[in-house]
């Protein structure tokens, strides 16, 4: 018999895998697969769990919230195995899944996502490796990159969404924008900016905090690639206007915002930069070295339908 390891965040989303728990589990025994259940007690508790265990099992399932993903994605590769992962969003806002590109998507409904699971259809992503902690989808710093943990959480529950943009827009005066700004030295395919900047994410991502607007565009999880977009501290009024109508328009064709593509990031500054991976507080750095990581791990998607052939 197949063997299922199943890791949960009992209180991710107002406990929402609790409603669904049942049914679950149901879907994974009727599928064939002895299932090993193991709730998450405290930060990294599923991380550490996973890396002792991955060998042991099939498929590795974890449900949560994006923190409770990033700690399956670097049990399983910290391990060094090739175990397939499945992914039930069950967090506030869940990021990943609405990064997914059409042809490899997570349901945020908890029941399709297990049935979906079960259907084992895998594809292969990239993940990204920030030092020596690898990351889902984002790793970010300065503005915006805290929003999803230090938003209150029973905001959060109450709102979803509306309560990272409550979060964000109180923070976008020119005032904030110099006290968040730090200078720093960029490079990436032989190349590099040097400059003040006041935000800057890499990754493979559609989506942070929930919102769109904040997200390189043409985002992919199996370029062997990954999708930098940085903004340079704003000196006037008008530059300011200029940053929010290009993120709220999704263009980034302004003169402080640069994007691009790059297998690496190296980033130094004159002091340590707090940063966030996959929506979590990551650590503070004056120096950081990422790099994709091609085709790292196997995780369960949505079977693509077959084509409407006219005639057959």
């Amino acid at each position: 018999m197949k063997k299922l390891l199943f890791v949960y965040n009992p209180f991710s989303g107002k406990g929402a895998v609790k409603k669904y728990f049942s049914d679950i589990l149901s879907f994974f025994t009727s599928a064939g697969y002895d299932v090993t259940v193991h709730p998450t007690a405290f930060a990294r508790d599923g991380q550490e769990y996973i890396q002792t265990h991955a060998m042991e099992y099939d498929l590795i399932v974890c449900s949560g919230g994006d923190g409770m993903l990033h700690e399956l994605m670097n049990g399983v590769v910290q391990n060094n195995t090739h175990t397939p992962c499945g992914y039930i969003p069950t967090g506030t806002v869940n990021d990943f899944a609405s990064s997914m590109q059409i042809s490899m998507q997570i349901p945020k409904d908890p029941i399709e996502a297990a049935k979906m699971v079960v259907s084992e259809n895998f594809k292969t992503i990239d993940l990204g490796k920030f030092n020596q902690e690898y990351f889902a989808y984002v790793a970010m710093f300065g503005m915006f990159s805290d929003v999803s943990y230090v938003t209150n959480q029973k905001l959060k529950n109450m709102m979803g969404t509306p309560a990272y943009l409550m979060q964000i827009l109180k923070s976008m005066d020119l005032k904030h924008f110099n006290a968040a700004s730090r200078y720093m030295k960029i490079s990436y395919n032989d190349k590099f900016i040097e400059d003040n900047f006041i935000m800057g994410l890499i990754g493979n991502i559609h989506s942070v905090a929930g919102m769109k607007q904040l997200s390189p565009p043409k985002s992919d999880m199996q370029d062997r690639l990954l999708d930098g977009m940085f903004i340079r501290t704003p000196k006037t009024i008008l530059e300011l206007e200029r940053i929010k109508l290009s993120l709220i328009n999704q263009t980034y064709d302004c003169d402080n915002i640069t994007c691009m593509k790059s297998a690496y990031f190296t980033i130094t500054a004159k002091e340590d930069i707090p940063w966030t991976l996959d929506g979590e507080y990551g650590g503070s750095y004056s120096a950081a070295s990422i790099y994709v990581k091609p085709g790292a791990v196997q995780i369960a998607v949505l079977a693509e339908p077959p084509l409407d052939i006219p005639g057959k």
